[in-house]
């Protein structure tokens, strides 16, 4: 991809060497990260692993994807399905944001609490309808 034709990619696009150095981006990956020279000072440390099994150079031209997490510009880590596909030892890495992620809602402490004292007045009720079951049972013989 001629260098300029790369700047004009509507989402972030990046090339990259053999060691994850940006050689080249597109002015879009600008308002989404800092500009910084290695892929591998935006992606999260706990994804690095991931990063690596996706980003090592392979013999195949078959693209890879894996989800990872990357530091945007407001200093946080977003979630990005990134693509890279290796040609001529140049990687070209294609970074969509993942908006869309379901996350389980944590219901609050107060919810949760009322939660534990239902379950904990369903168990004496229960213990209580036992004993009441065992009286009738007896009282029948």
């Amino acid at each position: 991809m001629a260098r300029n034709v790369c700047k004009w990619a509507p989402v972030p696009y990046f090339q990259i060497n053999q060691e994850g150095t940006i050689l080249n981006s597109s002015n879009i990956s600008h308002s989404y990260f800092y500009p910084t020279s290695n892929i591998w000072n935006i992606v999260h440390k706990e994804d690095l692993t991931k990063a690596i099994l996706i980003l090592s150079r392979n013999t195949s031209s078959t693209p890879r994807t894996e989800c990872l997490r990357l530091q945007a510009k407001n200093k946080l880590f977003r979630n990005f399905r990134c693509t890279i596909q290796w040609k001529d030892s140049i990687g070209h890495l294609v970074c969509t944001e993942i908006k869309s992620i379901k996350v389980q809602a944590v219901p609050p402490l107060s919810v949760l609490n009322s939660l534990v004292n239902t379950q904990k007045r369903l168990e004496k009720t229960e213990k209580q309808l036992n004993k009441v079951a065992q009286i009738i049972s007896i009282g029948k013989h």
